[in-house]
């Protein structure tokens, strides 16, 4: 497990390599970001959604975004119920043998002044089967700079920065 989380977060600072690259930032900035002096938090959580015989009872996993940075995510390659909010509609994310879904942050997107928007999810039971998940949060250290509260006040400060700039 320690092998598998170490190449986890090699992989989740690769992709904060590249989406330096495609936001003009020189390599490693993200990372710096997130660092702090005791380096990032990286922690994994192996989730177990059991079947439910009446699903519209439930509410499974609530709607919410991830306060973090990058999430990696190996969800379940038989069993649905990880769905996406897109244009306050509900779109299922289908299992996908084999893959790693890759989902932004609060705290990437306030970084990236909302160039990468961190994605509102949920989980929905299922009466077909037994769904298990296992996410990785690569995270800010605890005294990094880059660690917030809610979003919305930090967005209004960016822009009044960005305005005294102009």
């Amino acid at each position: 497990m320690k092998e598998f989380a170490t190449k986890l977060e090699k992989l989740a600072e690769q992709l904060l390599d590249l989406l330096c690259e495609n936001l003009g930032l020189e390599q490693g900035y993200l990372k710096k970001c997130f660092n702090g002096t005791k380096g990032p938090t990286f922690g994994t959580k192996v989730a177990n959604y059991p079947p439910c015989p009446k699903p519209q009872l439930i509410k499974g996993l609530r709607a919410h975004t991830d306060a973090g940075g990058i999430i990696l995510l190996f969800q379940d390659d038989k069993v649905s119920g990880l769905q996406l909010l897109k244009d306050a509609q509900w779109i299922d994310v289908p299992p996908m043998p084999h893959s790693i879904v890759v989902n932004i942050g609060d705290q990437l997107e306030v970084i990236t002044n909302g160039k990468y928007k961190s994605v509102e999810h949920r989980v929905i039971g299922q009466t077909n089967g037994n769904r298990m998940s296992i996410a990785s949060f690569y995270n800010p250290g605890s005294d990094a700079i880059s660690k917030f509260q809610a979003k919305e006040p930090r967005f209004e400060a960016m822009k009044a920065i960005e305005e005294f700039l102009i």
